[in-house]
């Protein structure tokens, strides 16, 4: 262990000292999220992330997006196991922070990446806001030539959503029981980029 830490340590530097390439850095993505869970949601989205690498290996920017769900927002469940959802549009913009760890300096560079930040959406109030969202990523770079790439990634999103439950407990409207539910949602995010 001790070993494992010590080789971290001296390799660290080199991901900032060892750039040859430093520099503001900017890129478009495009994405599908496919939700997976008993209760998901679906969402197409577009983002233009801003940034600067550090090196040839390390960069961390700040991103906007757009997107588009048909968002759960009541679920109801009745004695028979029947479950009703009703959905509304949700158009999302999230606004995180990226920090980004290619593995090589070749043509082709695998990476992984890290969005954290908070999402609004445009049709609610604020404070019905979806909030907070975590995207850890795996993808690859295809470099083009020296200032630009296009890439691809798969990624686990987790955004947070509150939804109204209902389970309806006998026969009358009287025996029902009714939750407001906040969860984290989950999807499998499948991306493209170009990066310039």
């Amino acid at each position: 262990m001790k070993k494992t830490l010590l080789i971290l340590l001296l390799l660290l530097p080199s991901l900032f000292l060892s750039a040859q390439k430093k520099g503001y850095e900017k890129s478009i993505e495009l994405g599908y999220a496919i939700g997976v869970g008993e209760y998901n949601n679906n969402t197409i989205n577009l983002s233009m992330i801003n940034g600067y690498r550090f090196s040839d290996y390390l960069y961390t920017g700040v991103g906007v997006g757009i997107g588009y769900s048909n968002a759960i927002t009541y679920v109801n469940k009745n004695r028979y196991g029947t479950i009703d959802e009703t959905r509304a549009t949700a158009l999302l913009v999230p606004i995180f922070a990226q920090i980004k760890a290619n593995f090589t300096n070749g043509d082709i560079s695998p990476f992984v990446s890290l969005n954290v930040g908070y999402t609004i959406d445009l049709n609610s109030y604020l404070k019905h806001a979806p909030g907070f969202m975590l995207q850890p990523n795996f993808g690859v770079d295809f470099k083009l030539n020296e200032k630009s790439s296009i890439y691809a990634l798969v990624g686990f999103n987790l955004q947070h959503f509150d939804y109204v439950y209902t389970y309806n407990l006998g026969t009358s409207s009287s025996n029902w029981d009714v939750e407001n539910r906040s969860e984290m949602f989950k999807a499998i995010d499948i991306k493209v980029g170009f990066k310039f």
